[in-house]
């Protein structure tokens, strides 16, 4: 970390308990928050209570220029092995539920995937079945517009609450979200994303039923279940395949450490039990280089680095990534 950052860390996280009603765990470990598993301690962890809470903690931790950084459901992220001196803040269980009335879904952000798939499907509105087999939250998904094959949840999307990096709540219509490819306007822009409302179909139950099947039955064959991974490593260039231009390198099953190419599909990289977040950058580093000097493209990571990384050691492989000092 840079010398400013230390010196604006001389703070007594402790005071956090007394600024919020929610959880505040000092020292504590990130990595089972995680779907890699991976990485070190933060100084501070916190679960707001509700909005009201993470609109006050936003508001102090700005204004105290105290370094912050949101983790949603864990996936498509790489925790740094130095964990992070600052502030991680994970929603909690009051930014989780579900509200259908008629084609319109409002969903708080901490919500889990599976939960808005299966409560879209008994009220018979069909467009998120591609949610089957995704681990994470709805807000992750929102910001960084998850999708499969060609449906994205980006197009479903109304309405969306935030609470911006000042603390004040804001409600945003469609319009004012605007999103492409594995990406979305709200992704690195400071607001946290508390509530959605998607706007489904109405479709047959057994329709969707079927969809929901085929999308579980596509991840099973193609993707590891049992490894930990964070989901897809590297963005699709265009007319390609991550996974197949590393498939075609024989790198399935190249490892660094822990860290190995999964198998099963060469777009994942699996956590073996004993791999350190490094190792998982030195295997991304490594598909970057050989898919650059045989194809000449330059692979673009979809995970984020997040946590005291030493930037200098890993910017060449998020090169796409730009840095907050």
């Amino acid at each position: 970390m840079t010398s400013a950052t230390l010196e604006r860390l001389k703070v007594d996280f402790r005071e956090l308990t007394h600024l919020i009603q929610g959880k505040v765990l000092l020292n504590h470990a990130v990595a089972p928050y995680t779907t890699y598993h991976l990485g070190g301690p933060a100084a501070a962890f916190v679960e707001p209570h509700d909005v009201e809470d993470l609109s006050q903690l936003l508001h102090t931790l700005n204004c105290g220029q105290i370094p912050h950084l949101m983790l949603g459901g864990g996936s498509n992220v790489l925790f740094a092995d130095e964990g992070y001196q600052g502030v991680v803040i994970r929603l909690g269980r009051g930014f989780s539920g579900i509200h259908i009335e008629g084609d319109k879904v409002r969903v708080k952000a901490g919500t889990k995937l599976v939960t808005v798939m299966n409560k879209a499907r008994e009220a018979g509105l069909g467009g998120v079945e591609f949610f089957a087999g995704i681990p994470g939250t709805i807000g992750g998904a929102v910001v960084g517009n998850a999708g499969a094959k060609k449906a994205w949840i980006g197009p479903t999307v109304e309405e969306l609450t935030i609470v911006t990096p000042r603390g004040e709540v804001k409600k945003l219509t469609k319009s004012e979200y605007q999103y492409s490819y594995r990406y979305s306007s709200l992704k690195l822009s400071g607001n946290v994303l508390v509530e959605v409302v998607l706007k489904l179909k109405k479709e047959p139950k057994d329709v969707i039923e079927q969809k929901v099947k085929d999308y579980f039955k596509t991840r099973r064959g193609k993707q590891p279940r049992v490894e930990k991974n964070a989901g897809s490593v590297f963005k699709n260039p265009e007319g390609n395949f991550a996974g197949r231009l590393t498939e075609s390198l024989g790198l399935k099953g190249f490892k660094v450490g822990g860290a190995e190419v999964s198998k099963i599909h060469a777009n994942f990289i699996v956590n073996t039990g004993r791999a350190t977040s490094h190792d998982v950058a030195a295997v991304m580093r490594a598909i970057q280089q050989r898919v650059m000097a045989e194809y000449n493209i330059q692979l673009e990571p979809e995970i984020l680095p997040l946590g005291d990384w030493n930037w200098d050691e890993i910017k060449d492989i998020w090169w796409n990534f730009e840095k907050n000092s």
